[in-house]
């Protein structure tokens, strides 16, 4: 005991020491940019600094500043109240690209910035402005105060200079809520998803000029601090709280093509993942490094994980979950390193007090400039009952020697670069150019996707070779009943962690697929607890938590979020005793699906209930094709190939009950889900809806089937649930029917969320038990009622209940606004597939595609408009081009229905002259959807 009070009083004199030792030379020899931080925040001990959970939550008068290689420093940007954030240098290493935050609060806005590193009197050039939300677009926020700058500003943020010249960067414009975001569901709940612009010097001064797109639609909850990977790839942080996952600290990494193709997971949290990857690097030798921390309480300071960037074999390990086992899981990829093994990164503080780290970046040399700060570093509050086991941040910038070849056991093996004691210095980047640090000139340029497109068309492919070839759960009892905890620190259950079982079954058991649309949450004006007071009544009893303010959804489910059958078939190779190469039935598939449409992906038995279910948003760009994943989520055992399966080699859909193979809907061997007849299971195979989507809601669908066949038996002072009454009074009988505590999954005795097969309710509506299991496999799970009367259902009100179940339990609140379940939120679909002109041609072609995913395309909505680019600059002015009716005539190809074409004579454009090509579209519920793309008759001459 003495010993080790001694070498902590040693490790807390060496910290202090290393953390105030002065020096006036850096030790390094080239310029650092880096952000200044208040050293605490003037009312209270804890500075405010972003980190993955609250992105938006920052302290004021955070500059931005220059450190010579002499010891000098200039500041760049001096802000009082304003903050500095993400700072990246461009691969010439004579710029400095960075967020502005105008004011530290929640609600305030902040744009893009650069800066000239080389010149001394150098001005700050903005390149992003305030052109509002997309929320307008949408046909429920038609009226006043119905657009998300009434709560907050727009958030632009984590500028990265693409190698094609674009500028990728951070943004909330979407107009979009995190579907599950807590207590503050407006603020603190706004979603930042990717952009793409054209870089600039100040001369862009709107959304159309600048080009700025949305990259992609996959991820639909906080997307941060994105960086291009030598390969060309972009690399970033993505919160994927899919349904009952844990429902915080669901951060992990992915990577995307240029373009928003091929969306990818980088890290693969297969346990209850209680730790961000987030702040990202890479090495010469191509590993990339990550903080990896617990978030809140820690300022986003944890440990360094280095992670090999293609690893032999399957890049995963899937351990099984341990709370006091701190190793691989953690890191959730093989190969993965802990290089600063001496600190932590749980919520707790420091071991010994040896600090912990954040904010690496490339240097020199393959070296590593992180942030790191002395002390415990940790503000929780059971911590801070421990005498002295709480304090402010005490962050400097250090260097860590060669990471590729040694791990930081102890700080003495850091290289102090600055550490003031009045400051806390973040965010280092080293002003250095992509050769110098890479041996590159810069990233690998991918202008277009790695794979060629697969059509001109606003939809999409996606399939995989397998649903046998699979990572099994594994353990005595992976989905309990009931948590050995209702502490949402210790529950278990598959359902809230990657990758999702519903009960016993075996492979012969995966009869068919179901694509579930999962569509993003657009803002509109609020259900505000305070003075809504009569509507708020309405609708409490139907929050999973009473605590919720400013509900912007106008539906409720169990998992909170909107799940849409996209289409249902059955495995049909399999059904025909093809084998796979695996020398498994062959259950290969594809299908044709809405593109920028978030979907996932499930395993359904005969009945057509879950099995399994994929739990990572991701949406596919138009013309894209993702058939690479070689299994049902089999990310950590060898994948089987596309290309040699039945579906791989063409194989068409045969011996379908009432379809020829070559059917349009199954044309080609795919399935299609985007034609208006959809696919879904019926009691004799398949059948086709007309419809867009199918979707399941409690009121018009569940209700009227309990009333005829169950009322009479449940009624009050009888048989429980009270199925009797207001189907909102039926409703919460049923979800809240129990005195007895149950902890997600399970809703109430009678619904396991979202497993139609392990559910009570449904059980009884087919009259058996259906989770593979019999009354006495468990002693503390829910037994089948074998008194119960048998009950006389017709397939599809069986079928129509188990959905319901499957979907999560949609319920549409009172009032919807346009917002509700059975609502069609979602904007349509436009893509801008080319502007040409052949080097010899008069005649400038414009193609594009539209498609929307729900109530369909309005009929003459379609709207075309050309403007001429006056000037460039602040006082920049588009003016509206004049092209007779005559000339606008809309080609409209006979193979793709939704591709359409535009040909007008190069005379209506100046060669020396920018203009900008305007598409505008309506669905049948009044959502609207613009697209834009600037062009000069010179750029095209070069293409």
């Amino acid at each position: 005991m003495i010993l080790r009070w001694l070498l902590s009083c040693l490790c807390i004199f060496y910290c202090f020491s290393l953390a105030h030792a002065q020096s006036t030379v850096p030790a390094v020899d080239y310029d650092i940019v880096y952000v200044r931080y208040p050293a605490a925040d003037p009312d209270q001990d804890f500075v405010t600094i972003p980190q993955g959970e609250q992105e938006y939550k920052i302290a004021g008068g955070a500059d931005l500043i220059l450190l010579k290689a002499d010891g000098t420093q200039r500041i760049l940007v001096d802000c009082q109240q304003c903050s500095v954030m993400d700072p990246y240098v461009s691969y010439d290493g004579k710029w400095v690209y960075y967020s502005l935050i105008e004011q530290a609060a929640n609600e305030s806005a902040s744009w893009l910035y650069k800066i000239n590193l080389e010149l001394a009197n150098s001005k700050p050039i903005r390149l992003t402005f305030d052109d509002g939300f997309d929320s307008a677009l949408y046909a429920g926020n038609s009226k006043q105060g119905h657009d998300l700058s009434s709560y907050r500003g727009i958030r632009d943020m984590a500028p990265v200079p693409l190698s094609n010249g674009k500028l990728l960067f951070t943004s909330n414009r979407a107009g979009l809520v995190a579907l599950n975001s807590g207590t503050d569901a407006v603020v603190a709940g706004s979603v930042q998803q990717l952009y793409i612009m054209d870089d600039h010097f100040g001369e862009l001064t709107n959304k159309r000029l600048a080009n700025i797109q949305r990259l992609e639609t996959g991820n639909i909850h906080t997307v941060q601090h994105p960086m291009q990977l030598m390969n060309g790839e972009i690399l970033f942080s993505s919160w994927q709280d899919v349904g009952h996952k844990f429902r915080y600290a669901m951060t992990s990494l992915f990577t995307v093509n240029p373009d928003g193709t091929n969306l990818k997971q980088f890290t693969e949290p297969h346990y209850r993942n209680k730790f961000l990857h987030h702040f990202i690097t890479q090495l010469p030798n191509e590993d990339v490094i990550s903080a990896l921390y617990y978030p809140s309480f820690d300022y986003g300071y944890g440990v360094i994980a280095r992670y090999p960037f293609d690893p032999i074999g399957p890049d995963y390990i899937r351990e099984t979950y341990s709370e006091d086992k701190l190793g691989h899981r953690d890191f959730a990829r093989k190969g993965a390193v802990n290089l600063t093994p001496h600190s932590t990164p749980r919520d707790i503080p420091s071991p010994d007090r040896s600090g912990k780290y954040s904010m690496p970046s490339i240097a020199k040399n393959g070296e590593l400039l992180v942030a790191y700060s002395t002390g415990s570093v940790n503000y929780f509050g059971a911590a801070c009952e421990i005498k002295n086991q709480c304090e402010h941040l005490k962050s400097g910038i250090y260097l860590i020697k060669d990471p590729v070849n040694t791990v930081v056991t102890h700080p003495s093996q850091l290289v102090r670069v600055i550490d003031e004691p009045e400051y806390n210095e973040i965010w280092p980047r080293a002003v250095l150019d992509y050769k110098t640090l890479y041996g590159l000139d810069k990233p690998q340029v991918q202008t277009l996707s790695m794979k060629p497109r697969v059509s001109p068309e606003a939809t999409a492919i996606v399939g995989t070779s397998s649903m046998y070839n699979r990572e099994p759960l594994t353990g005595n009892d992976v989905d309990p009943f009931q948590s050995r905890s209702s502490n949402r620190e210790l529950h278990d259950g598959n359902w809230t962690i990657q990758g999702a079982e519903a009960g016993v079954f075996t492979n012969s058991d995966i009869y068919a697929v179901r694509i579930v649309g999962t569509p993003a949450k657009p803002y509109t004006q609020p259900i505000n607890k305070y003075r809504h007071k009569q509507r708020w009544q309405q609708i409490i009893q139907y929050l999973p938590d009473d605590r919720l303010d400013k509900v912007v959804a106008r539906y409720a489910s169990f998992h909170g979020e909107k799940w849409q059958i996209l289409g249902e078939f059955p495995l049909i190779h399999k059904q025909n005793g093809l084998i796979d190469l695996q020398n498994n039935l062959d259950t290969s598939w594809q299908a044709k699906i809405p593109a920028e449409t978030p979907f996932l992906i499930q395993a359904l038995d005969k009945n057509g209930m879950t099995l399994i279910s994929e739990m990572t948003w991701r949406a596919l760009k138009p013309g894209e094709k993702r058939v690479d994943c070689g299994g049902c989520h089999a990310h950590s055992i060898s994948s089987l190939d596309f290309d040699s399966t039945a579906t791989g080699k063409g194989r068409l859909l045969s011996n379908i009950m009432g379809l020829d193979e070559l059917d349009p809907r199954i044309s080609q061997g795919t399935w299609d889900l985007t034609s208006g007849s959809i696919p879904v299971l019926a009691e004799q195979g398949v059948q086709f809806i007309e419809k867009r989507v199918l979707d399941v809601e409690f009121v018009r669908d569940v209700y009227p089937i309990l009333t005829e066949q169950c009322s009479s038996c449940h009624q009050r002072g009888g048989q429980l649930p009270v199925l009797q009454g207001a189907p909102y009074t039926v409703y919460e009988n049923l979800t809240k029917s129990s005195k007895t505590k149950f902890v997600v999954p399970q809703v109430s005795r009678y619904i396991r969320s979202p497993q139609a097969r392990q559910s009570l309710l449904v059980w009884v509506a087919y009259n058996q038990r259906l989770d593979g299991r019999t009354n006495y496999t468990r002693s503390n799970d829910i037994d089948y009622p074998e008194s119960h009367p048998k009950l006389f259902l017709s397939d599809i009100d069986k079928r129509t209940i188990a959905r319901w179940v499957d979907l999560g339990g949609p319920l549409n609140f009172p009032q919807t606004d346009g917002f509700g379940y059975t609502d069609d939120s979602q904007l349509p679909i436009i893509d801008i597939v080319s502007i040409n002109k052949a080097f010899s041609s008069e005649v400038v072609e414009f193609t594009f595609a539209i498609h929307d995913a729900n109530s369909g395309i309005a009929k003459d909505s379609l709207n075309i408009e050309f403007f001429q680019v006056k000037k460039f600059g602040q006082d920049s002015e588009l003016e509206k081009i004049f092209i007779p009716k005559s000339r606008l005539k809309i080609n409209n190809s006979l193979q793709y229905q939704s591709v359409y074409s535009l040909s007008l004579p190069s005379g209506y454009f100046d060669d020396k002259r920018h203009y900008i090509f305007e598409v505008q579209v309506e669905d049948k519920s009044g959502n609207k959807q613009v697209q834009y793309q600037r062009f000069s008759l010179a750029d095209l001459a070069q293409m």
